[in-house]
């Protein structure tokens, strides 16, 4: 009888962390502040009165939050994801192990946040959330910060790379043409996926077979993201047993969607950061124009 009981019990805490949300608010994070093995890291880029992320965190953050550069520390220098070995020498000078939780903030928008949420989880970590509305929902809120440094003592973070999370252009390719469980989702805005208008790149569409859904759709009218069962009515359509792929013009779009989709529940999904932007700079790759097919 006490094993049925622990058995049952154990299920119903897997069930739970399943749906348990990414995305904490302001008021809950105000709880965890002061937890010994929570460490708060500021992403922000710039906002009205700062030219760099930087100078922000520099004037005030998050009592206890650290700084990574959107450009320096998430991002390698001809690529879209760092140097895992570089980042997790940083991550241990914050004092971060393995099983800390992390929980990131930008200036409200979500996009950088969403990257270093997957760069982090890239690299392993489970434990990492976002604060919902960044900085100003905590300015909003009326809690304090401060110009103070943090300082724990350094340890060893221990990558543990979850390299099959990236796919690359060969990787899309064979998927659509050999049309195998697995969807491909455009996260750009709808009029430059049908081709009707497109401000960046040389050519109009999107890549045969994808599915678009405007990764700006996972947040409600205030900015901040929906809640987990409204995420997964706007997800509706999808096979949550099939692989899905997200991407965007260049990646980072394609983040917020790979967020809102873990938030959902969705489990078997992947990124393709070269995006519409790499894939037509191949002359022999297709590309689709038009609405598209329900």
């Amino acid at each position: 009888m006490t094993i049925q009981l622990i058995a049952i019990y154990m299920v119903k805490n897997d069930e739970r962390r399943d749906i348990m949300s990414i995305i904490v608010s302001a008021e809950e994070l105000y709880q965890k502040v002061n937890n010994h093995n929570v460490r708060i890291i500021d992403v922000r880029t710039k906002d009205k009165e700062f030219e760099t992320g930087e100078a922000a965190y520099v004037h005030s953050h998050l009592p206890g939050a650290y700084f990574l550069d959107f450009k320096k520390d998430l991002s390698g220098e001809n690529s879209f994801l760092p140097e895992a070995r570089k980042l997790a020498q940083k991550l241990g000078k914050m004092g971060i192990e393995q099983d800390s939780e992390v929980i990131l903030y930008d200036q409200g928008n979500h996009r950088s946040a969403s990257k270093a949420w997957l760069v982090l989880y890239y690299l392993g970590h489970d434990n990492v959330c976002i604060l919902d509305g960044g900085f100003t929902a905590w300015l909003e809120a009326g809690y304090k910060v401060t110009s103070e440094q943090p300082k724990n003592e350094s340890t060893t973070y221990n990558v543990q790379l979850r390299g099959e999370v990236v796919v690359d252009m060969e990787m899309v390719k064979n998927r659509v043409e050999q049309k195998q469980n697995s969807t491909l989702i455009d996260s750009r805005a709808y009029e430059r996926y049908i081709g009707k208008v497109e401000p960046k790149y040389k050519k109009t569409g999107h890549i045969p077979g994808a599915k678009n859904y405007h990764s700006k759709l996972v947040f409600n009218e205030n900015g901040n993201w929906k809640k987990p069962e409204e995420l997964k009515q706007h997800f509706s359509k999808l096979d949550p047993n099939e692989e899905i792929i997200v991407s965007c013009g260049s990646g980072n779009s394609a983040c917020m969607n790979l967020v809102a989709l873990k938030n959902a529940g969705f489990k078997n999904i992947k990124i393709y950061p070269g995006g519409f932007g790499e894939w037509i700079e191949h002359e022999e790759n297709e590309v689709e124009q038009g609405i598209e097919e329900q």
